[in-house]
């Protein structure tokens, strides 16, 4: 019996001062770090410290990545005169389509170049009665217009406003000027057209002839470029052989020296289709 009231008072004492060390040692590392937060704040940031730490966590190297430099673009190079004319003007100033001033007819340009180089130009860029703006070519600069005028007058021998103040005034049409087919809505047809009959036959499509007649007489009418005329039975034969589908292909793309959609994009598939069909009439009958 003692022994066992002697263990029981035994662990009683150790578990008194065991838990008086536990509280000790809690006061202890309370006070300490009370104590060291209080120098903290009244001595503040170390400024050294903290760049040495700073220092010390920062990477050892770092990476950068150049961008490659852009490439602008050339600009485009400026067409000299002799090419805009082969490009865009050849069509009706090297055949006379539409009533355009051949190159080389001293007597259709004179009284033209007597207007002035610049009214020339205004012409060109605008449009003139039976040519369109540009002659059809949007992407032609002025310049690049002023010096096709300039050649084709250097090409005829005629200089602008060398003609005598008393020239009288010409009736004629004002140049023409497209790429292998006019590119806008011509306001006038050329005599030739005036001259046929007005009446459409019983099979034309009334469609047809009003696109015919804005965008493809210019070539078609007068042979241009090597267009078959309308009506010409022996130069559609072949083409008609080759069926309508073929001819609209060409038509809506290009084909030889016919621009796509006869150098005019606002023209729908079925604006062409039509055109196709009211110029086979006039070769089938």
């Amino acid at each position: 019996m003692v022994s066992k009231e002697q263990d029981a008072s035994f662990f009683k004492m150790f578990a008194v001062v065991l838990g008086a060390l536990v509280v000790f040692t809690t006061v202890i590392v309370f006070v300490a770090n009370k104590i060291t937060g209080l120098m903290e704040a009244s001595r503040g940031s170390d400024p050294q410290l903290r760049a040495i730490v700073a220092k010390r966590l920062a990477p050892i190297g770092s990476i950068a990545i150049a961008e490659a430099p852009t490439k602008k673009a050339a600009p485009a190079k400026a067409m000299s005169g002799a090419d805009v004319i082969k490009a865009t003007c050849f069509v009706c100033h090297g055949t006379g389509a539409a009533g355009a001033p051949r190159i080389g007819d001293k007597a259709a340009w004179k009284p033209r170049a007597a207007k002035g180089i610049d009214t020339l130009l205004q012409h060109a860029v605008s449009g003139f009665n039976a040519m369109p703006p540009k002659g059809g070519n949007a992407a032609l600069s002025k310049a690049e217009l002023k010096a096709a005028i300039e050649q084709m007058l250097a090409d005829t021998d005629v200089s602008a406003g060398s003609a005598a103040a008393s020239t009288p005034a010409v009736t004629a049409p004002a140049p023409a000027a497209v790429t292998g087919a006019p590119v806008t809505s011509m306001p006038a047809a050329p005599a030739a057209e005036a001259a046929a009959p007005k009446a459409a036959s019983a099979n034309s499509d009334a469609r047809g002839e009003a696109v015919y007649k804005k965008v493809c007489f210019v070539c078609h009418d007068t042979g241009a470029a090597g267009a078959p005329k309308r009506g010409d039975k022996v130069a559609w034969a072949p083409r008609i052989a080759k069926g309508e589908a073929t001819l609209r292909a060409h038509a809506l793309k290009g084909f030889n020296a016919m621009p796509a959609k006869g150098g005019n994009p606002a023209l729908s598939d079925d604006d062409i289709a039509h055109a196709i069909a009211y110029i086979i009439s006039a070769a089938t009958q």
